[in-house]
C-alpha cells in the first residue's frame, strides 16, 4: 500500500502569501518619509535612500523567509529544532525580493494584476518545493528540485542583472555579487552533497564567481551580458560540483558542459 504524501499546510501557505502580497501592495498606499544616509568607505562618500519601496520589500523578503521555515515546520519529517533552518529559508526570501522588486516597477493597470497572479503562483510554487524537498524519500523530490534550482538559477541572473544596472562601484557591486552567487549555490548543492561540503564549495564557487565579475565589471559589457557570464558560471560551477560527489564526471559529461559554456558565451557575444 503506497503511503500517503504529506501536503503543505493550506492555512500556513495561504496565511503567509497573503502577508507578502499585503507588502507589495502598501508599496503603492503608503507614503513613507525618506531618509538619506550617508557615510565614507574607503575613501568613497556611499548614499542610502531608505524610502517605501526599500522597508516593504525588506519586509516581504523576511516574511517570505520566516515564513518557509514556519511552513517547513509542519513538514512531519522536519527534524524539529529551535534553530531556523536557514537553507530553505533563502530562496523564498530571494523570490519574494526580486519578484517584488519587479513588480513595483509595473504601472498600474491589468499588466500589474497579471504581474500579481504570476508573482503569487512563482511564490507558491518555490514555498510547495522547499516543503517536498524536506523528504529524500518523497517521490516528488526530483521534479520539485528541478524547479527549484531552475527559479533559483533565474532569480540569480536577475540579481546580477539589478546589480550592474544599479551603476555600483565594483567595491560595493562584487561583495553583494559573491553573497548572491554564495547563498543560491550553497542551497542548491545542499539537495545533493552534504550541508558542510555544500556551504564550502559554494563559498570557492562565490569567491571564483565574484572574481569573473571583477573582471567584467571593467570591459564595455552590457548588464545582460553579464547577468549571463556570471549565472552560468554559477550553473556549470553547480553541476560540476554536484556530478563530481556523485561520481558521474564522465567524458560525455564534461562535452555536455563545454556544449553548454559554449553556447552561453556565444549568445553574450551576439547580446553586444
Amino acid at each position: 500500500m503506497d503511503r500517503e504524501l504529506p501536503q503543505p499546510d493550506r492555512e500556513r501557505l495561504s496565511a503567509l502569501t497573503a502577508l507578502v502580497v499585503l507588502a507589495y501592495g502598501l508599496i503603492r498606499i503608503v507614503v513613507l518619509p525618506s531618509v538619506a544616509v550617508r557615510f565614507g568607505a574607503l575613501g568613497i562618500i556611499v548614499q542610502l535612500n531608505f524610502d517605501t519601496q526599500f522597508v516593504m520589500l525588506t519586509l516581504a523578503a523576511a516574511l517570505a523567509a520566516s515564513g518557509a521555515d514556519w511552513l517547513i515546520r509542519s513538514h512531519p519529517g522536519f527534524e524539529d529544532t529551535n534553530a531556523p533552518d536557514i537553507d530553505h529559508m533563502i530562496v523564498p526570501g530571494l523570490a519574494a525580493l526580486g519578484l517584488g522588486a519587479i513588480l513595483a516597477r509595473v504601472p498600474a493597470g491589468i499588466g500589474l494584476w497579471l504581474g500579481l497572479a504570476l508573482t503569487v503562483g512563482l511564490l507558491v510554487s518555490v514555498l510547495v518545493a522547499e516543503y517536498v524537498v524536506v523528504d529524500p524519500l518523497d517521490p516528488r523530490r526530483d521534479i520539485a528540485a528541478v524547479g527549484l534550482s531552475s527559479l533559483s538559477i533565474l532569480l540569480l541572473a536577475g540579481a546580477f542583472f539589478a546589480i550592474r544596472g544599479l551603476g555600483l562601484r565594483a567595491v560595493f557591486a562584487i561583495p553583494l555579487i559573491l553573497v548572491a552567487a554564495w547563498a543560491v549555490a550553497g542551497r542548491l548543492l545542499t539537495l545533493a552533497t552534504p550541508r558542510g561540503q555544500a556551504w564550502l564549495q559554494a563559498g570557492v564557487l562565490g569567491v571564483l564567481t565574484s572574481q569573473v565579475a571583477w573582471g567584467l565589471h571593467y570591459w564595455r559589457v552590457n548588464p545582460v551580458q553579464e547577468a549571463l557570464v556570471l549565472t552560468l558560471v554559477v550553473y556549470l560551477g553547480i553541476n560540476l560540483i554536484t556530478v563530481h560527489f556523485t561520481g558521474r564526471l564522465s567524458p560525455s559529461r564534461w562535452l555536455e558542459f563545454g556544449a553548454i559554456a559554449a553556447l552561453g558565451l556565444t549568445t553574450a557575444i551576439l547580446l553586444a
